[in-house]
């Protein structure tokens, strides 16, 4: 008899692992996403990806839980029906907070705003790096931004948006290319969310932006 029990309770036993998805010596999935999962996928377009695993460290897993990318929607839409007269400096709102998964150390912070004009100011030139997407878009140690058109469909108005990307310092020490990675996500974030506006004449460029002549 207790030959026979044993041969009975082994297979319920492993019955009972199958149905909790377990198997012996299987690990649970690692926490977070990967670079070209966070915020709506908007890194997964050609040179984003890339150039987040080389700001936030190969293979990290990241998480976007601060992100608020439906509100970006929303008040942007709602900028392009707002009559120009009046309007003020738009607070920006966060699209894609990025935090390494397990350790919350923070990565990137990419936020979307109107803009009430692109600038035109020579001083800050010689501290930037220009490059060739939408209307104006520069990169500097910690911090990018690349200004678009948008013409959404009547009844809105043309407005001028701002993507700005700001890297935390605690992150890694600057180092060449570290600039052409910060205004690659930020043009893909425009990107992004142009295509989600429905915006027209953005003048925004796929992958990964060239640096504008001087």
């Amino acid at each position: 008899m207790r030959i026979t029990a044993h041969r009975i309770l082994l297979p319920a036993a492993a019955l009972t692992m199958a149905a909790a998805g377990c198997t012996p010596g299987t690990d649970a999935a690692p926490p977070g996403q990967s670079a070209a999962e966070v915020c709506g996928g908007f890194a997964g377009e050609p040179g984003a990806a890339s150039a987040l695993e080389a700001i936030a460290g190969k293979d990290v897993r990241l998480t976007d839980d601060r992100s608020e990318s439906d509100k970006v929607l929303s008040e942007l839409r709602k900028a392009a029906r707002t009559p120009q007269s009046g309007k003020q400096r738009m607070e920006g709102i966060p699209f894609c907070t990025l935090e390494a998964a397990g350790d919350e150390k923070n990565v990137l912070t990419v936020t979307l705003r109107e803009a009430l004009a692109v600038p035109t100011g020579e001083a800050s030139k010689a501290t930037v790096t220009a490059y060739s997407t939408g209307r104006l878009a520069t990169s500097s140690d910690l911090f990018a931004s690349v200004y678009f058109t948008c013409r959404m469909p009547a009844p809105a108005h043309e407005i001028v948006l701002d993507a700005e990307l700001e890297r935390a310092d605690e992150n890694e020490a600057d180092r060449a290319g570290i600039r052409d990675e910060q205004i690659t996500l930020a043009n893909a974030a425009a990107r992004h969310v142009a295509a989600e506006l429905g915006c027209a004449g953005t003048g925004l460029v796929a992958g990964v932006p060239a640096k504008a002549r001087p």
